[in-house]
């Protein structure tokens, strides 16, 4: 159950029990609440003449929290929003909670198995500390080789310097920060508590980890040392056993054969070698070099070193293991050295670390993070004796840092959905949930970029320019969009998970089951009398291994999807009563928006997009009828959406009776009950025939559902009838079955009600573009043959780049094959060039895929067509994919020319060390964040840790910010042209959700929204879009010479309107 889902589900009676007589306290508390919030704010208005002022002097928590306040009214709609405000906080605060418990939970968890150094807040100190401590041990070795005097130098001296200064380092911060989070029966000791430990235990804990990492390092070389002689024996086995194989040729002529004198001499000089290495060989030097002998000695040698790697062993299995091969070395160390090791890397820590705190006036103090001091305590023992013990204590804005329980307000909550409004984004870190931190924009660790937000909204706030207030105004539309759950679907999937699953993407409940053991027993022998044992080949063996392998592996995908879906269902289970409920909306770096909510929301798979309806119904009018036929088709796939629109009209009115049947019965049920009632009526005639040959009926009335066994059934049946496609129902054939399945109750209600134009519709009909990454590189470079390629042209049937793009490199194979090109006529040969060869690389060339990219997707796609994984289908899809490409190029001319430049342009921005930034067309400062992470790798017997420092100061990846900025510029660009339609339609009155390139509303208002999507699209590119990246690149760059804008084509983007596919 997701967390904190209660709060959502229907008003509960009162005096229904303890946990509704709390519920309705809590409600009566936040109407308190609401009162005093209210008091504040009539208290800000008199002392501010307007209300914009007053709001202006709250934070940003308390305007979002206050926002509603103005429509609170004792209207019934302002008494349903105050009621609703209500549970809306109650949820977010319960979601905050759920998370608070998952976070204790899991430090819980850590803290027992003694990885408390894995928690978040624990690694972030740990960075900021690594520094500091690995250059004070640098500097305390230093001092123990020039031979400085201090306390026990000598002693401890020689142990310190046998490993590096950052293993010393993280080995000394991980085993303090366990120990001082560990409860007392876990390590803590008598009298100590969380934020303390004891010195003397902490010491040897930590002297203790020091010299387990050395023993480790030790037999990590002493493996090395086994596996460079087991290469020697190896290599002489089988030079060995080559001989043997050449004598044994040589007896199948001649029984009593021998090996030439010379080869005899190399049989003897072998087994000499062999026995010098330490190998024992028969006595007679005939019976050596057995093919038995020598696998058997081989698999015993490797066994025989292989070493634990770093971090997945226990100090205690280390020290086992280095008892037993280590031997005549010294592996066990007193523990006074451990202590003395232990306590000076404890105080160098406590001398280097520091912790920056606020200082009761303000502003920042440094202060130490650790300190040793004595405290009397009692020892335990039943004689009750006092002693003075000594405690290494850590600041408690450590411990607030790592203790859950005081870190409510950095946790990031699992985000639900809205039972009200969001509240309107109107700055950069207000808007979105009541209570809930939000952020606009999901920032990737760059300060700079939050810089910069913070700069366009004081630009708004002083009246200098518009900020980000198109951006804020495409998000509020988006969020502002009612949604609620599809009940028909949502039964059918109920049912589908209830039966078990394993259809139309919905997982299996039930694992994938293991091949069975092999099977070891007796046989009769040869011999009369005797028994023979028999076994299985190490074939079998290792094939079952690695079919066990590959099962366990896809259960355990099995088990992840599951939970996915179980979040999904729990949501849906919680809001399916809601009459309405909604998605906030942020933006990544780019700018494209997604729902703050991460798993049930219309950007998800199929089954979540069926799943949900806008919460507003429509009259589908004069066309909405024929718009839901071409969402049918459309979701159908398989060919049918890439009809004509009167096409797929045809198509759905040609297959409405199976539409129809969809929607009455979706799993033939009825014909299952047809089949079970004849059955039994049948059987129940022939017992009750008389003497005269009449039947009797006991007029009972049809069965109208079935039993649990009788639906186990059926879902097996129609399990095993998959590959029969004439036995399964219909909709399971859908390439997006749960929508088409909405769809289809849809169409059969509004046929149903008589008048379908007056039905009212909340079925979400989606307009999406053809490749739309493509459609705005020729829109840019007005690229006229690209263009009428993803039909930005006016014409009667739809283009399908993809079979374009598969026609031209058709005609180029063959002519090569004609040629005599060995791999264009191997192509011609062994499989057809066709639309699914190319689709995957020109669908992604628009995202900068490169030529090994593209020759790995053909590859795939050879590989499935039953070319074999070798040199040659190598050569055949590097052919392919430079084909592919050079034909992609040739159809869109000026895109390549566009994507060219865009390329050189943060090439040259990124060779003089700068990260590309830029504006979207609606005021969106972007960052790409692409920079050299700072990291720290060091092997430690504990765990292999890798500290990661990412901020502005490091060095950018010039690759990387070179082959990002032309897909994450097209990015800004569809994004901006999503924002621009929805804000238009929110003008409007239509309910709008976009996802990416696909465009949703109701049937109703289809036409309406594809007329404003498409001015939209022409009213940004009419922008000279490039001219002005030109021109902020230069100010940006001042000292950079970049090459002047490509030439543009001869498109007209006013012949758009006229384009009927450019959306459909």
């Amino acid at each position: 159950m997701a967390p904190g889902l209660s709060a959502a589900g229907q008003r509960r009676p009162r005096g229904a029990g303890p946990r509704d007589k709390a519920y309705h306290n809590r409600l009566a508390s936040f109407e308190g609440l609401t009162q005093v919030l209210a008091q504040q704010q009539a208290v800000l208005a008199e002392a501010n003449p307007t209300a914009a002022a007053a709001r202006s002097t709250m934070s940003p928590a308390l305007q979002a929290m206050t926002w509603h306040q103005r429509s609170m009214d004792d209207t019934p709609a302002g008494r349903e929003l105050r009621r609703n405000w209500q549970r809306q906080i109650i949820l977010e605060t319960q979601a905050l909670d759920a998370t608070r418990a998952r976070y204790q939970k899991e430090h819980l968890s850590l803290v027992a198995r003694g990885q408390a150094a894995s928690l978040p807040e624990a690694r972030r100190m740990l960075l900021k500390w690594f520094a500091p401590m690995t250059a004070a041990i640098q500097r305390e070795q230093q001092r123990i080789i020039e031979g400085a005097k201090g306390i026990d130098r000598k002693v401890y001296g020689p142990y310190l310097l046998l490993l590096e200064p950052e293993q010393l380092a993280v080995l000394t911060m991980h085993s303090v920060i366990n120990a001082i989070v560990a409860a007392e029966d876990a390590g803590g000791g008598a009298f100590s508590s969380p934020g303390q430990a004891r010195v003397t235990r902490l010491s040897l804990t930590i002297g203790k980890a020091v010299e387990g990492q050395v023993n480790l390092e030790k037999l990590q070389q002493e493996a090395h040392l086994h596996n460079l002689k087991r290469k020697e024996v190896k290599a002489l086995y089988l030079k060995g056993a080559a001989l043997r194989d050449k004598l044994q040729q040589l007896r199948r002529a001649d029984p009593g054969a021998q090996l030439p004198e010379e080869d005899w001499q190399e049989w003897l000089a072998t087994g000499i070698a062999l026995r010098e290495q330490g190998e024992v060989l028969p006595l007679d030097p005939h019976d050596w070099y057995q093919k038995a002998d020598f696998d058997d000695r081989l698999r015993k040698l490797a066994a025989g070193c292989k070493v634990p790697k770093d971090g997945s062993v226990s100090v205690q299995r280390v020290q086992a293991m280095a008892k037993r091969v280590l031997q005549g070395q010294e592996v066990s160390w007193h523990s006074d050295i451990l202590a003395k090791i232990g306590v000076v890397l404890m105080k160098l820590l406590a001398d280097s670390c520091r912790i920056e705190v606020r200082r009761p006036g303000g502003g920042i103090q440094s202060v130490p993070a650790f300190w040793h001091k004595l405290e009397l305590g009692h020892d335990g023992s039943a004689r009750g004796i006092w002693k003075k013990y000594g405690i290494l204590c850590a600041h408690e804005h450590i411990m607030a840092k790592i203790k859950p329980h005081q870190m409510v307000e950095v946790f990031l909550p699992q985000y639900l959905p809205m039972l009200v409004p969001p509240v309107p984004w109107i700055r950069n870190n207000m808007g979105g949930h009541l209570t809930l931190r939000n952020t606009v924009m999901r920032i990737r660790g760059s300060r700079l970029q939050q810089e910069m937000l913070d700069a366009a909204d004081q630009e708004t706030a002083e009246g200098r320019g518009p900020g980000l207030s198109k951006v804020y105004d495409a998000l509020n539309a988006l969020g502002s969009t009612a949604w609620s759950i599809n009940p028909d679907v949502f039964r059918v999937v109920e049912t589908v998970w209830a039966w078990g699953g394993g259809i139309c993407d919905i997982p299996p409940k039930l694992n994938i089951p293991l091949p069975p053991e092999l099977k070891h027993g007796f046989r009769q022998h040869a011999a009369p009398g005797q028994l023979q044992f028999y076994s299985v080949t190490r074939e079998d063996v290792r094939a079952r291994r690695t079919e066990i392998s590959r099962l366990q592996k896809k259960n355990r995908e099995l088990h992840s999807l599951r939970c996915d879906m179980e979040y999904k269902l729990a949501i849906a289970r919680e809001f399916v009563k809601e009459p309405r409920f909604y998605f906030p909306h942020n933006v990544d770096f780019r700018g494209r928006a997604y729902p703050m909510h991460p798993h049930l929301n219309h950007l998800g798979a199929d089954l979540s997009r069926g799943l949900l309806q806008f919460a507003e119904g429509r009259p589908l009018g004069e066309n909405g009828m024929f718009w839901l036929y071409i969402q049918a088709a459309n979701l159908w796939g398989q060919g049918v959406d890439k009809l004509p629109l009167w096409g797929r009209y045809k198509w759905v009115q040609d297959h409405l009776a199976q539409v129809v049947e969809n929607a009455r019965d979706p799993f033939h049920i009825s014909t299952h009950l047809r089949r079970s009632s004849s059955s039994s009526s049948s059987s129940s005639s022939s017992r009750s025939s008389g003497s005269d040959g009449s039947s009797s009926s006991d007029g009972s009335k049809p069965r109208q559902q079935l039993s649990r066994a009788e639906q186990r059934e059926l879902l097996a049946e129609l399990l095993a009838s998959k590959a029969v496609q004439s036995k399964i129902p219909y909709w399971w054939k859908a390439e997006n079955p749960f929508q088409f399945l909405a769809t289809c109750f849809e169409i059969a209600r509004a046929n149903a009600s008589g008048d379908p134009a007056k039905y009212v519709s909340r079925l979400p009909v989606h307009q999406d573009g053809s490749c739309n990454g493509l459609q705005h590189y020729a829109a840019l470079g007005r690229d006229l043959s690209g263009g009428f390629a993803v039909n930005l042209c006016p014409s009667d049937k739809p283009q399908d780049v993809y079979t374009e793009i598969s026609a031209l490199v058709k005609k180029r194979v063959a002519a090569d094959a004609a040629a005599g090109v060995p791999e264009a006529k191997a192509i011609m040969k062994h499989t057809t060039v066709d639309r699914k060869l190319v689709k995957q690389t020109v669908m992604t060339s628009v995202y900068g895929v490169t030529f090994v990219g593209a020759r790995a997707q053909i590859g795939n796609r050879l590989k499935e067509r039953g070319f074999e994984d070798n040199q040659f289908m190598y050569k055949v899809s590097c052919y392919s994919a430079k084909v592919t490409l050079e034909c992609l190029h040739e159809m869109f001319e000026n895109a390549k020319h566009t994507m060219h430049w865009l390329s050189e342009c943060a090439r040259l921005i990124a060779k003089e060390g700068h990260g590309v930034m830029w504006h979207t067309p609606l005021g969106l400062p972007v960052v790409q964040p692409y920079r050299r992470k700072d990291r720290q790798h060091v092997r430690t017997l504990l765990q292999r840790l890798v500290l990661v420092e990412n901020n502005d100061d490091l060095p950018i990846m010039k690759q990387r910010q070179r082959t990002a900025f032309p897909p994450n510029y097209i990015h800004s660009i569809d994004s901006s042209h999503m924002m621009l339609t929805a804000s238009a339609c929110r003008q409007e009155g239509i309910d709008f959700a976009g996802v990416h390139d696909s465009f949703w509303t109701h049937a109703g208002t289809v036409e309406r929204m594809n007329e404003l999507l498409r001015e939209k699209f022409i009213e940004l590119h009419s922008q000279p879009l490039l001219e002005k990246l030109l021109e902020e690149f230069q100010q940006l760059y001042p000292g950079i010479e970049f090459p002047p804008v490509p030439p543009k084509g001869e498109l007209d983007l006013d012949q758009l309107r006229e384009a009927t596919y450019f959306f459909s």
